[in-house]
């Protein structure tokens, strides 16, 4: 259910996003448009070539109405670009109302109609009244002169009574009829003059003699959403022209005229938008301000400046690229959350061009990545300055972000190279390409619960359909073997070409929106080239080099520095994640690190309150127990809170006359807590506290033998055996015979087959009565452990299990017991599927097969362990990379190994092999206390690595590995090094 929510809500996301996406682009599009004086010269009417069958359509709706054709306008587009195809008008006349009329073929996609009228009627004081029953007329600026009302008639009667009915407020004299052509081509002419003073448009620039124009950001943001509102609201909205009487010409015919005419026009108007300086400034800026603020608050402020730099450095790369060969119109603007964007045209661009750009964003960052690793390797000092974090943090995250980038899956970097050298000529594959990129985000996003490429994913399947339409009509494009326009050839007429073969029989169900989308889409492959098999597979050696060249360099620099490398990882990786979380290891700044421990300290206040509500909340017989569970939360990692309401649970239940369960279970919770806040108390309250921890555990001991003595009870001999148990404070310590036979005996009195605490009071004891020289008590511990945990009916794989067996087999080497040694080995060397365990077991077992051939003087097979031992790598961690860090860092022959093989070459009389093994021995050591982070200088006393304290079954096995290192390396023995259990 939690899955389905968080997919619900993740599509609901991104269903707003893409609605605020198409918000931004309509008016970023608005904003890059280039505006020029729409010029008005009078012309024939048969001069609109084929938009005369629209106009046609028009002139009888006109002049049923009423209406006396006057002359015909050609137009030249408002949009500052030499290859849009003017537009033509033709002017009417209502000489019984007094109204002028002009009649354009509509251009807009969310307009029914076949064509546009402007009513209107102008007055002697400058002032016009203009009624469009046109949307997109509706949205554009008029200057502010000139009243516009906006008709939603069904018919041109309609929208002649508003007009009428709006012309009757005002009182104002009309001008002159005879006058309206002159004033209609001044308001053309004057129109960008009077809204630039208006400030509803600028001056960009000028073109030869005449000036560029461009409208301001408010006055684009109004008309992008009133054309965002009018797209929602076009179904059932949108009257149809209508003809009341048989139309004299074929309006299906004239419907299509009109489609390519607006075609043709808007492939025209978006290919001359050109953004200007300013707006490229303040777009990148505002949109890396974006990025930041929200990087800030999901990676802490060092992060987002690091992957802000990054993706720059990213998008840096493809915006020079694209300036070098020439594309138009580049851009470069964020996206928070999610990367960067650098757009930028040049259809007729090569192929090999394409590939070149898509390559120059994630190359650089790569290189640059894997040259600052480089330098760590050759000077891992580096890692220990004080901005060696920030280098390391850098140069990872270059790292992930550019190398993800080279993935084949779209819309990343590599996808599109594929998608351009592959499946650009197999349109079908393409689109299978898309969907299984889209699937692999989407599942990509839902196994790791990253949203934003969740997001993505969504977002390339919610375009399923349009990529269906794109394969479909790609598909035929090729089949068809168009050939490429010519580069000189006019680009309407391309366009024009684009829109015919659309008209396809095979596309007969396609919207005119479609139709635009596809085509605006399908442009880059009608007009560019598709790349030859020969540049297809020069092109993809090129794109897989990219790939495998950077592999190489980072696994040869893992082979050569294995420990710098992992440092290098682990510092990276930390740094990254320092900031915004408080747990992290390393804090890249004092600020971010007060911040972090500010959000422990309100998380912490948090849990504490909750703890004191549920505990004053709590009444009667249940408040013993949320006592106990509050408790227990809080030791887990508040020790303060947890001695507090360890001293309420003592306060409330050690006032009773008879010795009760509850206080001795508080006095022992009293003693853990104190234990566990010494930890953070004062250095001058270290002996009081002893003092008090040993008078508890007295005090629940008295409280429990007591009640034991009065009457056996199983929870009271579980609760004494813990408090035996926490007075044992060194659980190898023979001394301690005596109370631990008594902790096992408690244990043994409420034992199950799955009582692991039992288990381990068994093996605690054992080890005992071993160092006191009473082996078969300890062999016999062992057993009776393996009986009450019911090791035989347990599955390979138990832990607990696997540990006893190895305690039994060290224990019968050490009793020259070798054949029953080797018998119980092989029944647990790789007997499971967990690989640790596997691990240690194979471990355990060549440790123990090289011990007793030594024993037994058989070098030569103490040899082959020793050399076994060497070709293990250290445990897994499931993350293949980290894996190859710690198997590099930790190589097959370690410390370990070494001092085994060295040991048995000796032996066996092999001076020069052992000699050679000894010098490797003595230069790792030499190398690691050159590593970075080491305490100890490269000159000071070498201490040995052996610790000969541990299990006291391998104390023998511990002793001569020590031995053979004093021998070998000359080190100085541990001081003071505390027996640690197994």
């Amino acid at each position: 259910m939690d899955l389905l929510w968080g997919i619900g809500v993740t599509v609901i996301a991104v269903i707003l996003l893409l609605q605020v996406l198409i918000l931004v682009i309509s008016m970023n599009r608005l904003l890059k448009l280039q505006l020029w004086t729409p010029r008005k010269t009078p012309c024939l009417r048969i001069a609109s070539g084929d938009l005369l069958p629209v106009l046609d359509a028009a002139r009888t709706e006109m002049e049923q109405a009423g209406f006396r054709y006057m002359h015909s306008w050609r137009e030249r587009s408002m949009i500052a670009a030499n290859d849009i195809p003017a537009s033509y008008c033709d002017v009417y006349h209502h000489l019984a109302q007094d109204v002028h009329a002009e009649v354009y073929p509509s251009e807009s996609h969310l307009d029914q109609r076949l064509y546009t009228v402007y009513l209107w009627n102008t007055y002697v004081d400058g002032r016009a009244l203009l009624t469009v029953n046109g949307l997109l007329q509706t949205m554009v600026p008029y200057p502010a002169r000139v009243t516009v009302i906006n008709d939603k008639s069904a018919d041109l009667a309609g929208q002649l009574a508003t007009h009428l009915h709006v012309r009757e407020l005002l009182t104002v004299q009309r001008s002159d009829p005879a006058d309206a052509p002159k004033i209609a081509q001044n308001l053309a002419e004057r129109w960008l003059v009077r809204l630039d003073r208006e400030t509803k448009v600028y001056q960009r620039g000028q073109r030869d003699d005449e000036k560029i124009y461009g409208f301001r950001f408010w006055p684009s943001l109004k008309m992008a959403w009133q054309m965002r509102k009018a797209s929602a609201h076009k179904s059932a909205k949108s009257p149809v022209n209508s003809v009341t009487t048989k139309p004299t010409v074929d309006i299906a015919a004239a419907r299509l005229l009109r489609d390519r005419y607006s075609f043709v026009r808007t492939l025209c108007v978006l290919r001359s938008m050109l953004a200007p300086r300013w707006y490229q400034y303040t777009s990148f800026v505002l949109s890396a301000l974006a990025f930041l603020a929200l990087g800030t608050w999901w990676w802490g402020i060092t992060g987002a400046l690091v992957i802000g730099g990054v993706i720059a450095l990213h998008e840096g790369g493809h915006w020079l690229a694209m300036r070098l060969a020439g594309f138009r119109d580049v851009q470069v603007f964020f996206v928070p959350g999610m990367g960067g964007i650098t757009s930028g045209e040049k259809h007729e661009a090569s192929p090999f061009t394409h590939m070149l750009v898509y390559l120059a964003g994630p190359m650089p960052g790569l290189l640059l990545s894997l040259a600052s690793i480089t330098l760590i390797v050759k000077d891992p000092a580096i890692l220990n300055a004080a901005w060696g974090p920030y280098l390391t943090m850098a140069a990872l995250a270059s790292l992930l972000v550019n190398g993800f980038n080279l993935l084949p899956v779209l819309p990343l970097d590599g996808g599109r190279v594929i998608e351009l050298l592959v499946m650009a000529r197999l349109p079908w594959l393409r689109f299978l390409f898309s969907m299984s990129s889209g699937m692999a985000m989407l599942a990509y996003g839902l196994y790791t619960n990253d949203k934003i490429v969740l997001g993505i994913g969504i977002l390339a399947l919610i375009g399923a359909q349009f990529q269906y339409k794109l394969a479909k009509a790609a598909s035929l494009l090729s089949k068809q073997n168009i050939q490429t326009p010519d580069s000189n050839r006019n680009f309407a007429q391309a366009a024009g070409d684009l829109f015919d073969f659309l008209g396809h029989a095979s596309f007969s169900k396609w919207s005119y929106a479609n139709k635009l989308a596809v085509g605006q889409t399908l442009l880059p492959r009608y007009l560019g080239r598709q790349p030859g098999w020969k540049e297809s597979s020069a092109g993809l050696g090129i794109y897989i080099a990219c790939i495998i060249l950077p592999v190489a360099a980072l696994f040869s620099l893992i082979y050569s520095a294995p420990t710098t490398m992992l440092s290098l990882a682990g510092q990276g990786m930390s740094s990254l994640l320092a900031s915004s979380d408080a747990n992290k290891p390393v804090a890249i700044s004092e600020n971010e690190g007060k911040d972090a421990a500010r959000s422990w300290q309100e998380e912490r206040k948090i849990s504490r309150q909750a703890r004191a509500e549920k505990i004053t909340a709590a009444q009667g017989n249940e408040r013993a127990g949320i006592l106990k569970s509050a408790l227990d939360e809080a030791s887990d990692g508040d020790a303060e809170d947890a001695l507090r309401i360890a001293k309420i649970y003592y306060a409330e239940n050690n006032n009773s006359v008879q010795p009760t369960y509850l206080h001795a279970d508080a006095a022992f919770a009293m003693a853990s807590a104190i234990r566990n806040w010494s930890d953070q108390d004062e250095p001058e309250n270290a002996k009081k506290n002893e003092a008090d921890v040993a008078n508890y555990l007295q005090e629940a001991e008295a409280i429990l033998r007591a009640r034991l003595h009065a009457q056996s009870d199983r929870n009271d001999a579980r609760l004494l055996a813990e408090v035996l148990q926490a007075r044992d404070v060194d659980p190898d310590n023979p001394a301690q015979l005596i109370l631990k036979e008594e902790v096992v005996s408690l244990f043994a009195k409420d034992k199950n087959e799955d009582d692991t605490q039992l288990l381990q009071a068994h093996q605690m004891l054992a080890r005992a009565y071993y160092k006191t020289g009473r082996v078969d008590d300890a062999e016999h511990q062992l057993q009776t452990a393996a009986n009450d945990y019911d090791c035989s009916t347990k599955e390979a794989n138990d832990f607990f299990c696997f540990t006893l067996k190895m305690d039994q087999t060290w224990l019968l080497v050490s009793k020259k017991n070798f054949a029953e040694a080797q018998t119980i080995l092989g029944k647990v060397t790789n007997k499971t599927k967990d690989p640790l365990q596997n691990s240690l077991s194979n471990l355990e077992s060549h440790q123990i097969k090289w011990m007793i051939a030594m024993l037994q003087k058989d070098y030569k097979v103490a040899t082959q362990e020793a050399m076994a031992m060497t070709q293990l790598h250290a445990p897994g961690t499931g993350n293949w990379l980290i894996d190859l860090f710690i198997q590099r860092a930790q190589p097959a022959g370690n410390l370990q190994s070494d001092l085994m093989l060295i040991e048995s070459l000796r032996a066996q009389g092999d001076q020069d092999d052992a000699n050679k093994i000894a010098e490797r021995v003595l230069e790792a050591q030499r190398k690691a206390r050159a590593e970075p982070g080491n305490l100890r200088s490269a000159s000071s006393e070498m201490v040995c690595r052996i610790n000969p304290h541990g299990g006291a079954w391998k104390s023998q096995f511990q002793q001569t590995l020590l031995n053979i290192e004093l021998r070998e390396t000359r080190c100085t023995p541990r001081q003071g090094v505390s027996q640690i259990s197994r």
